[in-house]
């Protein structure tokens, strides 16, 4: 026998699978719902939570719910700081690394200023795309000052989410990020295998701070805005 949170996910599932809510469509709020159901917010929240480890739905916090699109997606919210790495694991994807890259160079003078470095500092540049269950979602080219992680840093780079590395390798906190989105120009130089499918992408220029308030890194991410989307929380 269902619990009654079973059985009012098994309702709305019924309802997404004939096509009655429009993909991308935001679900009535929790009070609607358990007036609907006639149960407690809590049964509502319980059927929610059991939609979105079907894949289902979708939640965005501070905002509602929504149905999930075919395949893969993603949603994050710009609002919080999080990693490519918890995106990706938040949609209960695996993510893997290919492609990769390092290598050292000077650092121009944008980046001198963004991090506060002088001209002598080697930079090491780490290039990857990123993937969640096997399909290229992100391209990300990190760079890092020699003075910070070290001359063996190629040696010892782990893949994954580099904020946590960065943390477990050196005890560098990441804990903000200072962020610009742009458009993506034609001199943007991309990987063969993102541009392939010509996806729709947005580039996000980052430079991430540590807990003392010191430039760590500068990222630029090309995410794919046809698998994630994004989203602002206005008040």
């Amino acid at each position: 026998m269902m619990n009654k949170y079973e059985e009012i996910s098994k309702v709305i599932a019924d309802e997404i699978d004939r096509n009655l809510f429009a993909e991308g469509d935001k679900l009535p709020t929790e009070k609607t719902l358990a007036a609907r159901f006639q149960v407690s917010r809590e049964t509502i929240r319980k059927a929610l939570k059991n939609l979105i480890e079907l894949g289902k739905i979708y939640n965005i916090q501070g905002s509602g719910y929504y149905l999930r699109r075919n395949g893969l997606h993603m949603a994050s919210t710009l609002n919080k700081f999080s990693s490519i790495t918890e995106l990706i694991q938040n949609a209960n994807l695996t993510e893997g690394d290919i492609e990769v890259q390092i290598f050292k160079r000077k650092p121009n003078d944008e980046e001198i200023g963004m991090l506060n470095i002088n001209k002598q500092d080697s930079m090491f540049i780490l290039e990857r795309i990123r993937t969640a269950n096997g399909e290229s979602i992100v391209y990300s080219r990190n760079i890092l000052p020699q003075s910070i992680v070290g001359q063996d840093f190629a040696e010892y780079y782990e893949p994954g989410s580099l904020s946590k590395y960065l943390e477990l390798k050196y005890g560098i906190y990441i804990v903000e990020s200072l962020m610009e989105i742009q458009a993506v120009r034609e001199e943007d130089v991309l990987p063969y295998r993102l541009k392939l499918s010509d996806p729709p992408l947005l580039k996000f220029i980052q430079v991430h701070y540590d807990d003392k308030a010191n430039p760590i890194y500068i990222s630029y991410d090309y995410m794919r805005n046809d698998l994630i989307r994004f989203y602002v929380r206005r008040t």
